[in-house]
């Protein structure tokens, strides 16, 4: 439901005076980089509130609430319904039939109407938003369940994401992808529907509270690897334990430091640190605060990243941004994502993991060439330009 209270910065008569824009705001800053997008997205919108258009927030917790307020922004407090996989086939069956009952008994239809919103941008990908009689914008940040269907967790939760993509398919008017190959994913997912819409290649870029987070002193061995990650099977630790192994066997001081709350693999980590004896090369640090991960960083020999998962990810982002080199996984868009100034390897082969490893931490020339090209990379594609880019898709959506 909507609830009565709303907060205005505008007067009504200016309002109608431009076309209305709103945006959907419904993630926790737990959820990582897509919450880091959308913060990026709807900070776009506020710079241009009033210039091209009136933007609306329709709020869904807390956070954003305080945020709209800090910056004066009108919001509305909204409830999202839940939509079951059934509900969301109805949807897409009937959508114009249901157009109609969703403007006027759906909570956001019922904004869209109320307001003459022409334009509506949802920032999760995983909210579903049935058919509305306006342009809508949502992103994609990945098709896993497509190409990566082997791991437990992406099987558990593969049908409905199925059902909600081909939903993005048929009643967006933009797509938002984080690189080419996410654009490619897409058509060949999705793209013999009667409405497609277009695709626009938008990455992710450094979030702004890396470059400006004060460091905050973690104890951490004197040198080592670091690898910031969730204990989910498609991260890739296991393999990781193995290269581990492999590179002591030519550097017996090579350390590895991991981060990431203590649940899904982490016993089977733990289990295979300790068969390998390994206890005193590989430390778990579990959840750590975000001023100590810019400080494991800063102080990391190199970051590495061996996730199956794609196209893209955030840490090795922020890793080059804090003068970190990065080893990535050559798996979908990660070497488009760091271009020459990482190191590749196939995530299956442990063998190539600890050569990677080992070419970083036994040559310091090599290793600051690498965090030279990792400044000119993450310059290669700013906020400024995220900003602009993601602004003319907005105003092609309402002219």
């Amino acid at each position: 439901m909507i609830r009565a209270e709303t907060y205005h910065t505008k007067p009504s008569s200016a309002i109608n005076k431009i076309k209305n824009v709103a945006i959907l705001l419904t993630s926790e800053p737990q959820n990582g980089g897509e919450h880091q997008y959308l913060v990026l997205l709807a900070e776009s919108l506020v710079k241009c509130d009033g210039k091209y258009f009136h933007l609306t927030a329709l709020c869904c917790n807390r956070f954003w609430k305080k945020w709209c307020r800090d910056r004066k922004i009108d919001y509305i407090n909204i409830e999202i319904y839940e939509y079951t996989k059934k509900d969301i086939q109805i949807q897409t069956a009937f959508p114009n039939l249901c157009a109609w009952y969703n403007m006027r008994f759906d909570p956001i239809g019922r904004t869209i109407r109320q307001r003459k919103i022409s334009l509506l941008i949802c920032g999760q990908q995983g909210v579903f938003l049935p058919k509305y009689v306006c342009n809508v914008i949502r992103p994609v940040h990945d098709l896993m369940h497509r190409y990566e269907p082997r791991f437990e967790e992406i099987r558990e939760t593969s049908e409905m994401r199925e059902v909600l993509f081909k939903s993005v398919a048929k009643f967006s008017d933009y797509v938002l992808v984080d690189s080419e190959l996410g654009k490619k994913q897409f058509i060949e997912s999705y793209g013999n529907k009667v409405h497609f819409p277009h695709i626009a290649v938008l990455p992710f870029v450094v979030p702004r509270h890396i470059r400006e987070e004060k460091e905050k002193y973690i104890a951490t061995p004197t040198k080592y690897i670091f690898y910031p990650a969730q204990f989910w099977e498609h991260k890739n630790h296991m393999n990781l334990v193995k290269a581990i192994k492999i590179a002591k066997e030519q550097e017996k001081d090579i350390c590895l430091v991991l981060v990431g709350s203590e649940k899904n693999t982490l016993k089977k980590v733990k289990r295979q640190i300790a068969k390998d004896g390994l206890e005193k090369n590989i430390f778990i640090l579990g959840f750590v605060e975000d001023e100590q991960i810019t400080y494991l960083y800063k102080h990391a020999n190199a970051l590495i990243m061996p996730s199956y998962f794609g196209p893209t990810n955030i840490p090795p982002l922020e890793a080059m941004a804090l003068g970190c080199p990065v080893i990535v996984s050559n798996k979908y868009a990660m070497g488009e994502q760091v271009g020459d100034a990482g190191l590749l390897f196939d995530p299956d082969s442990p063998e190539e993991m600890a050569e990677c490893i080992l070419k970083v931490w036994n040559d310091e020339e090599y290793r600051k060439i690498m965090i030279q090209k990792g400044y000119e990379q993450i310059n290669n594609w700013t906020e400024i330009d995220f900003k602009k880019k993601f602004i003319s898709i907005v105003r092609k959506c309402i002219q």
